[in-house]
């Protein structure tokens, strides 16, 4: 079956990917085949799943391969809409890790008036203080 051989399957597409990411001349060829792939593993009942488990497995990346291999597989990832849940949810990950005071410092308003844009103040404290109302 396709998980029995994701290894085999992550080795070959990564090989494709050092091409899509290092011969810019054969981007587009690559990319096409590439996607062409990943649509024809939706075509099974397996597929989203198989999908979804091989971009996680190319997100997180592999402590034995190298640098280069496993930027390479986060650039697979990125590129390809087959991979957005994936995205989503490591996006989610680290939002839901990131401290409250982090996201709400960040926090910058704006507001159109009369046709432009303007600065609009954000009262973090209160903002904060329902946070953490709400969270517990």
């Amino acid at each position: 079956t396709a998980k029995e051989n994701i290894d085999d399957f992550t080795m070959s597409f990564l090989h494709m990917g050092h091409v899509l990411v290092e011969l810019p001349f054969f981007k587009d060829v690559t990319k096409a085949i590439m996607c062409g792939i990943l649509e024809s593993c939706l075509s099974y009942d397996w597929g989203y799943s198989f999908l979804f488990e091989f971009g996680l497995g190319l997100q997180k990346g592999d402590e034995n391969a190298s640098m280069e291999d496993n930027q390479v597989a986060q650039i697979i990832v990125a590129e390809f809409s087959h991979f957005k849940e994936v995205m989503t949810m490591v996006w989610n990950e680290e939002t839901s890790q990131k401290p409250a005071e982090d996201t709400v410092h960040g926090i910058t308003g704006k507001r159109r008036k009369d046709g432009r844009m303007e600065e609009m103040s954000i009262d973090k404290k209160r903002l904060l203080e329902s946070f953490r109302t709400f969270e517990y």
